[in-house]
């Protein structure tokens, strides 16, 4: 039997990730969000995407870390897919840059991670046995877009485990003076508790 699980509640951040499409540091190309059914058993509907308020501040972060930008990236709706073309900063920016691009070049790294706000209540999906199996998001508003080492979208090579306490304090601290939004990601990291 399936524990039962809540969904993510209006104003948490969730982050899902997918595979990148290309592997060129100069004009990495992603798709950044598919209506594919994903490890956690959810699925995001591309038409549900907000990108106002990703497009004012188009920065792509590293690990969800808001404390680590490594570049900027353009986002449209193509179809099923939301896709994104990342340009990461100029080799010589630091040395963080410069091993990020040559992972990405290598193809080492080579998965994207969305993080955003459900602005409506997910549906829930249910198995044959009335079993929650995860959540149908018809309403989100695009926060961010991570480059990230550990997917959790299927069609990636690796799936997302459990995140211990340094990975989250990594992923969830934030600067003093942030409001609504650090109270959101907080509330969201006390769930993997």
């Amino acid at each position: 039997m399936l524990a039962a699980r809540k969904p993510p509640a209006l104003l948490q951040v969730v982050h899902r990730a997918a595979p990148a499409i290309s592997n060129d540091p100069d004009a990495l190309e992603v798709v950044a969000s598919d209506e594919t059914v994903d490890s956690y058993g959810d699925i995001i509907r591309v038409s549900g995407w907000d990108l106002a308020r990703f497009k004012s501040n188009p920065i792509v972060l590293f690990g969800h870390d808001p404390r680590t930008p490594v570049g900027t990236a353009t986002m449209k709706k193509d179809g099923k897919k939301l896709t994104a073309t990342i340009d990461l900063a100029d080799d010589g920016t630091s040395p963080f840059i410069d091993t990020l691009r040559s992972l990405v070049a290598q193809k080492i790294v080579k998965a994207v991670s969305v993080g955003f706000l459900p602005t409506k209540d997910p549906k829930p999906i249910m198995n044959k046995d009335d079993e929650i199996t995860g959540y149908e998001f018809n309403g989100q508003e695009l926060y961010e877009l991570s480059i990230v080492s550990i997917p959790a979208n299927p069609a990636s090579l690796t799936l997302a485990k459990g995140l211990d306490q340094y990975q989250l304090s990594r992923m969830f601290a934030l600067p003093s003076g942030v409001t609504d939004w650090a109270a959101a990601m907080r509330a969201r990291a006390a769930q993997f508790k």
